[in-house]
């Protein structure tokens, strides 16, 4: 409880200093990248030497993938029934078709579940949201705007690669497994973990501070089949993976389906953005979308407890 008062109090804090102007304008990208740089690193490095490296944990690395399969089928089904554009299919699948695992997947779990499970975040991030926005997001960003070519494809993969290898979350996981079985002086680990605790406050209050509500007209059913998607389907649809297909109800297959009802992905609304993608849509995806995830997460916390 003492976490999700945290979580709450800190998003809704940002929405208070972005509509009081209390900070300079651009300062929820420089907490981010805070975030980013320093917190989350510390975090994935911490789960990474304690995490069970057992068959189990290859689930929460296959759930982006699924939910964007998943994504890509109902949303072309969308579009041919209500007659989308290519850029708003597009939009919808690069920003509902992806979650968002770290900021608001990472405190989340830490609220719910307990700081034991955050590295279940990192390996839904890294292996899984990360790639699948970096090799199919990009590819089918470039195609959908028209700016595709073979050498211009490759180029943009290959950069995408370089910044996943390069994610400082993803070399402190890296770090963290290579240096397992190597004992640490006593204060580092402590002052590790006093680092990361920075992580819930500042990813909330920059995802708060960085909402933007307007509904432009024409946008009220893209964004409900967006959301619908992203905050109920998806997270069935990785529950029908795990416990019907797999047979999988433990704790790791539990927080995985709740990673995949995390609200949709702010990087691969940018990503929709940058491409001309519906950008309008993009953001009322993400900022409609990330508070309502906070009514809709506890539900399906509640709903995972009769797995």
């Amino acid at each position: 409880m003492e976490n999700l008062f945290v979580a709450s109090i800190c998003l809704i804090l940002g929405l208070i200093l972005r509509r009081t102007g209390r900070l300079p304008e651009g300062a929820d990208r420089v907490l981010a990248g805070v975030v980013i740089q320093v917190s989350a690193p510390a975090v994935a490095f911490l789960a990474a030497r304690t995490m069970p490296l057992t068959p189990e944990v290859l689930l929460p690395g296959s759930m982006a993938w699924i939910v964007f399969a998943g994504a890509y089928g109902f949303f072309a089904l969308a579009a041919k029934l209500f007659g989308f554009s290519r850029g708003t299919f597009a939009c919808l699948l690069l920003s509902a078709g992806l979650c968002n695992t770290i900021f608001i997947g990472l405190p989340m779990i830490e609220a719910f579940f307990g700081s034991q499970y955050s590295y279940i975040a990192f390996l839904c991030d890294n292996p899984g949201t990360s790639i699948v926005l970096a090799l199919p997001g990009v590819l089918l960003a470039a195609h959908f705007s028209g700016r595709s070519s073979v050498r211009g494809g490759g180029a943009h993969v290959w950069m995408s690669i370089r910044r996943v290898l390069g994610f400082p979350p993803f070399i402190g996981m890296i770090s963290g497994l290579a240096l397992r079985q190597v004992e640490m002086p006593l204060w580092l680990l402590p002052g590790l973990a006093h680092i990361g605790s920075t992580l819930v406050p500042l990813a909330l209050l920059s995802v708060g501070m960085g909402i933007r509500l307007r509904l432009p007209a024409g946008s009220l059913k893209p964004l409900a089949l967006g959301l619908g998607f992203k905050l109920v389907l998806a997270p069935a649809l990785m529950w029908l993976f795990a416990a019907q297909v797999l047979g999988n109800t433990g704790v790791v297959a539990q927080i995985t389906i709740f990673e995949a009802a995390m609200p949709p992905m702010v990087l691969g609304a940018i990503l929709a953005t940058d491409y001309g993608l519906d950008p309008e849509l993009a953001a009322l995806l993400v900022g409609i979308g990330t508070p309502l995830s906070f009514a809709t997460l506890p539900l399906w916390r509640l709903a995972l407890n009769f797995l």
